[in-house]
């Protein structure tokens, strides 16, 4: 309560300050964008907030992700193979681009173990994100024509920038945006090849090109699903490029298979098989549901009819044709973004979609307000106040829809959390290190650089599309190799090393069962919502190895 009345007196002091300056001369449009770029700086703080207690824990136990991003990060830093052989359980199914970045960063910062930077470090990439996003904006609104400005750009552009950064980091479709997983980076270059094709069709530059040649192989290495954009742009040079020339399209088809055919075969000669069993067939096994597909996109539509609406209003303008391609670019990508979510429940696969249809949007806004009559408090008629309160409070309202509002307070308990983290910790003491297994999170080995095989998360994604040789752990587990195993949900369904929903059991419940015994638990996180609770919070059940 004290927050929201705080926060509901910021959200108006800037105005009330404004209009003690300016008084009758004071503009609607200034007062609209005054408020609403205070709210949207105000959720802004509020996300930072939120994100704070989750970038401070020190163990890469969030989501399922972080454990194998960190995995990798120790893999390069040893000297050890990226991918192995899949009975070793011990690699991820994603390109490691993100993962040796982040590290290549964190180094900078002087801080290469540390993950709360290896999680600054995707915010970063959020940023200058949103920077991309504001500079194609703007690009947007010059294809127009529209150049004649009648409203303060020093406010739109906050406005602008603070509403992209909270759609680039929205609950809905970007809620890993600060957590260990490719998707910040992945969303850079998306938006950056956007931009790259703004920016080509607006200038025609020959480097331009040459970046769109490279860029769907290089963000193979981030992401498999961004060589998507090699089709794409080769539609776009065959089908809207003008003046229509056979040798760019040409040039533009053999140049980027080149490109991924080079970045394949670097894959291959470092990894051999292996790397072709996890950057492909673990992914190609997973099985879209177009149920789940339309489940997700009845999630997503606010991002659709946002984008449907700013494209459609730009291209009413004297430049507007031009902006067709793009605009087509960006609904067969976020189109087959929500397809292909429907591999699993989550929705984090449309955030850079989502975020082209907010560029889209802010740029018809733009246009739409630069169109407009200045109105002063002098001369505003009744209508024109109803009409600016009806706006500002549209606007405010859909930033609720968009999954741009969080509520300020604490995701989970910082000190329990902490305390959570310690007593795993504590469960090695004593123990060589390398044979105290715990199903889920890094942070524990990378001081001592050791590679642990059987791990959760790489059995879970396996076990759930049915394409992995598990011989390797029930080996293990009938020998009794490890001293001391720590798993998460034991007693539960939802038990990432044998699932209650996996068409065939992985049967390692029941060789745990019979060749270690539970002597001890490890209580979850407290302070989180119910139905909230991450896999890596969990209560953890502490087994060791049966006398006989």
């Amino acid at each position: 309560m004290s927050v929201g009345i705080l926060f509901a007196f910021l959200a108006f002091l800037p105005a009330a300050i404004y209009l003690l300056v300016r008084r009758l001369e004071s503009k609607l449009i200034d007062l609209g964008l005054l408020l609403t770029g205070t709210v949207s700086l105000l959720l802004v703080a509020i996300y930072f907030f939120y994100i704070s207690f989750f970038i401070a824990l020190p163990a890469d136990i969030v989501i399922w992700s972080e454990s194998d991003f960190v995995n990798d990060i120790l893999k390069f830093r040893a000297g050890y193979p990226i991918f192995t052989a899949q009975v070793n359980n011990e690699s991820f199914p994603y390109t490691p681009g993100s993962q040796i970045f982040t590290y290549f960063l964190s180094g900078l910062a002087g801080h290469p173990l540390s993950v709360p930077v290896y999680r600054s470090i995707q915010v970063f990439y959020t940023v200058i994100t949103t920077i991309i996003a504001f500079i194609c904006c703007r690009r947007l609104v010059e294809i127009t024509g529209v150049a004649t400005p009648k409203i303060d750009s020093r406010l739109w552009s906050i406005v602008s920038f603070s509403i992209l950064f909270l759609i680039a980091t929205n609950s809905i479709t970007n809620p890993f945006s600060h957590l260990l997983h490719n998707d910040s980076l992945a969303q850079l270059l998306t938006v950056t090849m956007f931009w790259m094709v703004l920016e080509y069709e607006a200038t025609k530059k020959w480097w331009i090109l040459l970046l769109l040649v490279l860029a769907p192989a290089l963000g193979f290495w981030v992401k498999q699903s961004l060589l998507l954009w090699a089709g794409v742009l080769g539609i776009y040079f065959l089908v809207f490029d003008r003046p229509r020339s056979l040798a760019r399209i040409a040039g533009f088809g053999l140049g980027s298979l080149a490109a991924i055919a080079l970045s394949v075969y670097v894959g291959h000669a470092l990894w051999q098989d292996n790397f072709v069993y996890w950057v492909f067939t673990v992914l190609a096994k997973h099985e879209v549901s177009p149920l789940r597909s339309v489940r997700n996109l009845l999630i997503v539509w606010p991002y659709f009819a946002i984008g449907l609406l700013g494209g459609g209003a730009l291209m009413q303008f004297a430049g507007g044709r031009r902006l067709l391609a793009p605009w087509l670019i960006w609904l067969f990508l976020i189109s087959a973004e929500t397809y292909t979510s429907g591999i699993a429940w989550m929705t984090n696969h449309i955030g850079p979609g989502s975020l082209i249809g907010g560029i889209f949007f802010l740029a018809a806004i733009a246009v739409c307000l630069q169109r407009s009559v200045a109105a002063t408090l002098r001369s505003a008629r009744f209508e024109q106040w109803i009409g600016a309160a009806t706006c500002v409070a549209a606007a405010c309202l859909l930033f609720s829809g968009l999954g741009l509002v969080r509520i300020p307070t604490a995701p989970f308990s910082e000190d329990d959390g902490r305390r959570y983290v310690r007593e795993i910790e504590s469960e090695f003491a004593g123990q060589p290190i390398d044979r105290v297994l715990v199903d889920f999170g890094t942070w524990v080995y990378q001081p001592s650089g050791t590679v642990m095989k059987d791990r959760a998360a790489s059995i879970g994604e396996r076990g759930y599309s049915q394409t992995g040789d598990f011989s390797g752990i029930l080996e293990r587990l009938s020998e009794r190799y490890y001293e001391k195993i720590l798993v998460r949900n034991f007693h539960s369904g939802n038990f990432w090393y044998d699932h209650e929903f996996w068409s065939r059991s992985s049967t390692i419940r029941n060789s745990l069962y019979e060749n270690y015994r539970e002597v001890g638990r490890i209580k979850p996180v407290s302070g989180i919502a119910p139905g909230d609770m991450p896999y890596g919070f969990s209560e953890i059940s502490i087994l060791v190895p049966r006398d006989y």
